[in-house]
């Protein structure tokens, strides 16, 4: 779970390596259209869109008819399905004396005393679960569309940040050939500007496929071929502790809750239902004497048997024994993500100021290279370096602003805060 819960964090190295397969999927794809920006659209109205797209939404009815199938069993007055009995006995094929011997009766289960008290236990367990389960999805979906969301928008800034950098690669070719028909520079140079730009214009194509995958994903996670205008931003909770309401710990407390009312519920089962047999008798000793009806009833009651029923439980206790711990991982693993986002959160903020110096430098140098380069003060080389570091410094800068904020949701997430 903690593997599920530590992918909210978008890395930037992630884009970068996925490049080439989006790029790929563009091409395989050509028609796809740029998702539409529809201002009105809220988180929550594409959370609604995606709860309703969702594999997982077809458990959400099966669950609430569980519930109400266990609650109205708990309500009936006996234990399980009635049945007919029937049965005779003839002494035709031996003695033929003429005796004949017919019963028939119904025959129904009983509530074992605390069964009755049992079923409803489990049937309320049930409908709690039910409510938690809603919840747990929810968060669950809501985590998916932070990430996409955060994808998104890292791919519309890369997009941005090459169309400048094209931008520059293009001025700079221009520069170029102005200074090739001066003499001012060799024709090698301009080659080399020229691979530039082209290498500048590869990279821009690569960022355009990273948008149309992360869009692609968005559509398939939602349904919609509209996205929200403006970024997501949320801000900050400010509880630093994982608490009992978590939607997930919720879930896997409402877990524990039905195993442990399982395992009632199979002992109940295993021990058995009293039965009781209401019917009626008609008989004759031979032919010579009349038949006699009688109304009859017996009861029928299991008594015994603690070794078969505990092992007959034992995989019930097994399961609730499995909920626990699969509700106390979760706590812990939560836990220790929260914190070691939070750790994340400290160091990228305190990086911040550093890559503002650096990108603001870089961008003084870069301008300052290529106007000593256009009035010939300089070599190519020279505002090569000066342009890709700047470019780099400016990249840095972005893709860290943009962590900033991925790390807020990623804590948001990590400690059950719905946007």
């Amino acid at each position: 779970m903690r593997r599920i819960l530590s992918s909210i964090v978008l890395r930037t190295g992630l884009l970068v390596l996925l490049a080439p397969l989006a790029l790929g999927q563009h091409e395989d794809h050509p028609d796809h259209e740029p998702l539409q920006k529809d201002a009105g659209l809220s988180f929550a109205d594409v959370l609604h869109a995606a709860v309703l797209q969702a594999p997982l939404s077809l458990e959400t009815p099966v669950r609430a008819q569980q519930a109400e199938d266990q609650r109205v069993a708990a309500r009936s007055w006996i234990a399980g399905r009635p049945a007919l009995v029937f049965s005779i006995n003839d002494d035709g094929p031996l003695d033929n004396a003429g005796l004949q011997e017919q019963e028939y009766g119904l025959q129904l289960p009983l509530w074992r005393l605390g069964e009755m008290q049992a079923n409803r236990q489990l049937g309320e367990r049930y409908s709690q679960q039910v409510e938690a389960w809603n919840s747990y999805l929810q968060w669950q979906l809501a985590g998916e569309l932070r990430i996409v969301l955060a994808e998104i928008e890292a791919a519309e800034v890369a997009l941005e940040l090459e169309q400048q950098a094209t931008a520059t690669a293009a001025e700079l070719q221009a520069v170029t050939e102005k200074l090739l028909a001066a003499g001012a520079v060799a024709r090698l140079d301009l080659l080399q500007v020229e691979n530039l730009l082209l290498r500048q214009q590869t990279a821009l194509l690569d960022a355009e496929a990273r948008l149309v995958d992360a869009e692609r994903t968005y559509s398939l996670l939602t349904g919609l071929q509209q996205r929200p205008a403006s970024p997501h931003r949320e801000a900050l909770y400010a509880e630093e502790e994982i608490t009992d309401t978590h939607p997930a710990l919720v879930y896997l407390q409402s877990e524990v809750g039905v195993a442990e009312s399982g395992v009632r519920h199979s002992e109940m089962i295993t021990k058995g239902s009293p039965q009781l047999t209401i019917g009626s008798r008609r008989e004759r000793g031979d032919r010579l004497q009349p038949y006699t009806d009688s109304v009859g009833v017996s009861v029928n009651i299991p008594i015994g048997g603690k070794s078969i029923v505990a092992a007959r439980t034992s995989a019930a206790r097994r399961e609730q024994a499995n909920a626990e711990v699969a509700l106390l991982t979760a706590r812990r693993n939560l836990q220790s993500s929260l914190h070691e986002a939070e750790h994340e959160l400290y160091v990228t903020r305190q990086s911040l100021p550093l890559v503002e110096q650096q990108a603001a430098l870089g961008e003084q140098r870069r301008s300052m290279a290529q106007a000593a380069y256009a009035a010939g003060e300089i070599t190519l080389a020279q505002v090569l370096t000066a342009t890709q570091e700047a470019a780099l410094a400016t990249y840095d800068l972005h893709m860290l602003q943009l962590q900033e904020q991925q790390l807020i949701t990623e804590y948001n997430q990590f400690v059950g805060v719905m946007p």
